[in-house]
C-alpha cells in the first residue's frame, strides 16, 4: 500500500506538471495568434473625410472604399473647397478630420503646413506630372478637371447669340445673363479665372486682366455662392451661360439633356488641372487615411472612374472609352504654370476681388 501511494503521488506530480506545461504553451500560442490577427486582421476604426466631392464622385471613390473596408466607419463632412480648407486651418491645434479633398497644386503653399506627406501605392502607374513626388507627397490626385462653358440652347437662340468662347461672353446682349462662382472660395471658379488669364493674354499680362475686368462687368453685380448653382441655374433657365467645369455638364449630356444645354470648350482654349486630396497633419486615423489614398489611385478605382466617364481620372494613361466625352488629346489645351500660380495665388485673388468690388456696387 505504501508503494502504491508513493507511485500515485509521483503520477499526480507528473500530471500536474503536464497540465501546467500545456497551459503555458496554449497561452503562448493564443497570444501569438492574437498578435498575428492584429497585424493581418481587417482594417477597422474611423475615417473622417472633409469632402467637396459631388454625389457621383462620392459613389465612385467613397462608396467603393466602404465596400472594400466595411469595418471602417467612414464619416463625411461636406462643403465647398474653400470652406473645407478654412476648417482645416481653424482646427490645426486639434484636427477633427483625416482627409481633405479638392486641393490643387496652386493651393499647396497655403495648405502644406496643415498636411502631412504620403506617397500612395500604385503611384508609379500615374502620369509623371500626377505622381506624388510632384507635390513632395502632400497631395494624391484623383481627377483631372477641365473648365468650359455651359449654354442654355433655348435662351441663347431667343437672345440671338452664338457662344463659342470667352470673347463671345462680352456681347452686350449677355450682360446680367452670365453666371459665375467666386474664385476666392470656389476651386472651379478659380480654374476659370486662371484659364481666362492664360488664354486671353497670358499669366501676368495686363491684356488678360483687361479681359477679366470686362467679363466682370458682364456679371452685372451678381455672383453665385457655390459652383453647383452655376450649372444648375443654366440648366433651369435662370441664365443663358455659365462659366463652370465639365463633370456636371457631362452628366447632363449622359442623361440625354444635350438638346437643352450645350457643353462648350472655349475656342480660345481651355486648361486642365489635377485635383487631389491631402492627409491632415496629426490626424486621428492616419493608417486608414493612407488606405484611402491607396484606394484613390488603385487601377480598379481609376478604371471605374474612366468607365463612368463623368470625371476624367487622374491616370490619363488609361484609354478614353466614353463616347459622350471629348478625349483630352482633342481639346485645345493651354499650358498653365502651376508653379507661378502657387506663388502668386494670393496676389491674383486679391486683384480679382478689387475688380469685383469696383463693379458689384
Amino acid at each position: 500500500m505504501k508503494r502504491f501511494k508513493t507511485g500515485t503521488s509521483r503520477m499526480k506530480k507528473i500530471v500536474l506538471f503536464l497540465i501546467v506545461l500545456l497551459s503555458a504553451c496554449t497561452f503562448a500560442f493564443a497570444g501569438g495568434a492574437g498578435e498575428e490577427m492584429a497585424v493581418e486582421g481587417e482594417p477597422s476604426g474611423e475615417l473622417v473625410i472633409y469632402t467637396s466631392y459631388s454625389n457621383d464622385l462620392q459613389n465612385i471613390l467613397i462608396d467603393s472604399f466602404r465596400e472594400k473596408y466595411p469595418k471602417i466607419d467612414v464619416q463625411l463632412v461636406e462643403g465647398g473647397a474653400g470652406e473645407l480648407k478654412a476648417r482645416v486651418k481653424a482646427e490645426a491645434a486639434n484636427p477633427q478630420g483625416d482627409i481633405v479633398t479638392g486641393i490643387t497644386y496652386s493651393d499647396l503653399n497655403e495648405m502644406k503646413p496643415y498636411l502631412q506627406p504620403y506617397i500612395a501605392k500604385n503611384n508609379e502607374a500615374m502620369p509623371e506630372d500626377a505622381q506624388g513626388e510632384m507635390t513632395d507627397g502632400y497631395l494624391t490626385y484623383q481627377v483631372a478637371q477641365c473648365v468650359n462653358l455651359l449654354v442654355n440652347k433655348e435662351l441663347a437662340q431667343e437672345l440671338g447669340v452664338e457662344i463659342k468662347g470667352y470673347a463671345d461672353l462680352l456681347n452686350p446682349k449677355l450682360k446680367g445673363k452670365i453666371i459665375s462662382a467666386n474664385p476666392s472660395n470656389s476651386s472651379s471658379a478659380w480654374d476659370q479665372l486662371v484659364t481666362m488669364l492664360v488664354v486671353m493674354g497670358g499669366l501676368g499680362s495686363e491684356e488678360s486682366w483687361e479681359y477679366v475686368e470686362k467679363f466682370t462687368q458682364q456679371l452685372d453685380g451678381k455672383i453665385s455662392g457655390s459652383s453647383s448653382s452655376v450649372y444648375k441655374n443654366v440648366f433651369n433657365g435662370e441664365y443663358v451661360v455659365g462659366v463652370t467645369y465639365e463633370a456636371p455638364c457631362i452628366e447632363y449630356i449622359k442623361a440625354g439633356q444635350g438638346d437643352k444645354v450645350e457643353l462648350v470648350y472655349m475656342e480660345e482654349g481651355t486648361t486642365a488641372s489635377f485635383h487631389g486630396n491631402g492627409i491632415i497633419k496629426d490626424c486621428n486615423n492616419l493608417e486608414n487615411a493612407k488606405l484611402f489614398m491607396d484606394h484613390l489611385i488603385a487601377d480598379e478605382t481609376q478604371m471605374h472612374m474612366e468607365r463612368d466617364g463623368t470625371h476624367r481620372q487622374a491616370n490619363l494613361n488609361l484609354p478614353n472609352t466614353a463616347d459622350f466625352r471629348v478625349p483630352m488629346d482633342e481639346l485645345k489645351l493651354m499650358f498653365r504654370d502651376e508653379q507661378y500660380l502657387a506663388e502668386h495665388r494670393a496676389e491674383i485673388v486679391a486683384r480679382w476681388e478689387s475688380i469685383w468690388a469696383k463693379y458689384s456696387k
